[in-house]
């Protein structure tokens, strides 16, 4: 078993607190993406797991094993970097058995575990190639190989796709979580970029100055965001988060004692739309039309707020066009002063 534990760790440099009490539940074989924005903490995070940096304060454990204070090679995990890593003088075939031969493996080990992981990541035909006669996706594919080969409890990759260019970058993710799901592997990938999380992880975990916001599977952090922030982070255009109008007073409200709602968080698809004044919607001036190819999106001026809605690309709505929305009563989300999410 692999799941992993990670227990109020913490990370000071001097006065200036990086992780903040993390608690983690990782489970055996998930693919788990630690998502947020520059100096949010999440690499730091990767390298304490990895045992490259040390925690202030707190714990680790894989499985059974507490490893909080084993040295990197005792703990069984291996690591993908940003920039590959692959060693220049060495074959494709020699960069994987690499590791394998630091440990001391057979030979005969050796060559099993080059053929099986080379022909996961469809490499196979390379094996006799050097770095430089490979294109930056098949050296990725290396780097991960190399990984894989170590028989890992744990693989960690660090923004491992974001030195690839963007139609490279589509491919790889679309075959990178079959490939990992094939290997059985826990796997932890630290990312700023809301599409790969979402297309890749089984779970998120959204960090925000050292902390983590919410830790929930894709469609759970997009349709219900703890908190503004993950609102607000997640998805392009963000969540809109305006005052609550009386004209949109529905059923699914939260019953209020002591809270009170302080904005309503919509995505820009979960408007109604009418081209006339009609009951119950909120007049907006649309001050942007933009055409992006599936959908038009609108951004407009509703009372002090800026707003951005996606309507159908053929409808004829342009500059200047005034219009009339209403949220669909399901999809509206409500939170109290300290932006988080007020249960319905």
């Amino acid at each position: 078993m692999s799941a992993i534990q990670i227990s109020a760790v913490r990370k000071q440099f001097g006065k200036q607190e990086i992780l903040k009490s993390i608690d983690l539940e990782i489970r055996d074989k998930e693919f788990t993406v630690l998502l947020g924005p520059s100096g949010c903490g999440k690499s730091t995070l990767l390298r304490i797991i990895a045992g490259l940096e040390y925690e202030s304060s707190g714990s680790i454990r894989i499985g059974e094993r507490e490893i909080t204070s084993l040295a990197p090679r005792d703990r069984r995990i291996a690591m993908v970097f940003q920039n590959y890593a692959v060693f220049p003088h060495m074959t494709v075939a020699e960069n994987i058995a690499f590791g394998l031969r630091v440990r001391k493996d057979s030979e005969a080990h050796i060559q099993r575990k080059v053929k099986e992981t080379a022909a996961l990541m469809h490499i196979e035909d390379r094996l006799d190639h050097y770095s430089g006669q490979l294109s930056g996706g098949q050296r990725q594919r290396v780097a991960v190989a190399r990984s894989l080969a170590m028989e890992p409890e744990v693989l960690l990759m660090d923004e491992p796709l974001s030195n690839l260019d963007a139609l490279l970058r589509l491919e790889m993710r679309a075959e990178l979580k079959t490939i990992l799901a094939a290997s059985d592997t826990t796997t932890i990938y630290v990312t700023h970029d809301q599409v790969e999380a979402m297309s890749l992880a089984d779970r998120i975990a959204v960090m925000k100055g050292g902390q983590i916001e919410q830790y929930a599977p894709p469609s759970e952090i997009y349709h219900y965001p703890a908190t503004e922030f993950v609102g607000s982070f997640i998805g392009n255009p963000p969540m809109n988060f305006i005052p609550p109008d009386a004209r949109w007073n529905h059923p699914t409200r939260p019953e209020q004692s002591s809270q009170q709602v302080h904005k309503c968080g919509i995505r820009p698809e979960d408007f109604e739309v009418r081209f006339e004044p009609t009951e119950n919607f909120a007049p907006v001036r649309v001050l942007v039309s933009e055409l992006l190819g599936s959908h038009k999106q609108l951004t407009a001026r509703f009372g002090d707020e800026m707003i951005r809605v996606n309507m159908p690309s053929d409808l004829d709505v342009g500059n200047g066009s005034d219009i009339h929305i209403r949220p669909l009563a399901e999809k509206v989300r409500f939170y109290d002063h300290s932006g988080h999410l007020m249960s319905a």
